[in-house]
């Protein structure tokens, strides 16, 4: 077996025990953003230039999820990153194991105007958050084929602040959607109102007046569900931690999304059965 094989072989070893520390999403952030900037200050040709509207594909590889992370989940996506040729200028990246065989393409900027999810995504977020329609589209890209035993066919994009990095504090929203259905599966966004300066000490009453808040903006109907929460201090709330607002369905309290509340951001992810 080569060196490149085993070294290969005990980084996915490594991928299936890792648990997702709190801080990897800012690290993931600034190391591909950096790689970003870099490729595109060695810009030397058209294609180079078209695709720089399309960063961070690690990133988008790891902070895109279409629920709430899990551990298995984390593990196939940095079995993702292994498969990476390494060529700064490949744009298509292949995954293929025991349950797994998708493609991840990074979309050249004529492609997201082009794409009819990409326009319909754009336009979603730009009448909730206005502000957004003045951010860079930091990264966009279609994911697929199967994952874990399932059929995939998805966008992922990233607009951030304009003239803003991952490492410097920033305002940004990533969203997750079907691509052939428009369907939304996740937004996450940070700096955005509404948001809570201090998440943790939120009453029940006001996580969820705040979460209510965040999906109207997002258009997301929230008639006949019940808001329950967990996660934070106070009197009313269950555990201790980042308030979490679940939404279950009033008829037979099926959980059907679910939002989570941190220090400056929001977050919303869609159950299978129940996409925005």
């Amino acid at each position: 077996m080569s060196i490149e094989q085993q070294l290969r072989d005990k980084l996915q070893d490594c991928a299936e025990a890792m648990e997702n520390p709190s801080d990897m999403q800012k690290r993931i952030q600034e190391a591909s953003y950096e790689r970003y900037r870099n490729e595109k200050n060695n810009e030397t040709s058209k294609s180079n230039l078209n695709i720089r509207m399309v960063a961070c594909v690690l990133a988008v590889v790891l902070l895109a999820p279409i629920i709430i992370y899990t551990g298995p989940t984390v593990a196939a996506q940095i079995r993702t990153l292994l498969n990476l040729s390494g060529t700064e200028d490949a744009r298509n990246f292949v995954t293929k194991d025991a349950d797994s065989d998708y493609v991840i393409t990074n979309l050249y900027a004529d492609e997201i105007s082009g794409n009819k999810t990409a326009q319909e995504v754009l336009a979603r977020i730009y009448s909730g958050f206005p502000e957004t329609k003045n951010f860079d589209i930091a990264n966009a890209q279609i994911t697929k084929g199967i994952r874990a035993g399932e059929k995939i066919h998805i966008f992922n994009i990233i607009l951030m602040e304009k003239g803003k990095t991952f490492a410097e504090p920033h305002q940004e929203i990533v969203v997750n959607a079907d691509v052939d259905t428009g369907q939304i599966h996740f937004v996450q966004t940070i700096g955005l109102e509404p948001y809570a300066a201090h998440a943790a000490k939120l009453q029940k009453s006001e996580a969820i007046a705040i979460a209510n808040a965040f999906l109207k903006q997002l258009d997301v109907p929230i008639d006949g569900y019940e808001a329950e929460m967990t996660g934070a201090h106070g009197d009313e709330a269950q555990g201790i931690g980042q308030p979490i607002v679940t939404y279950k369905r009033a008829e037979d309290g099926k959980k059907l999304f679910q939002v989570n509340l941190q220090d400056g951001g929001m977050s919303v992810a869609f159950s299978p059965s129940e996409k925005s």
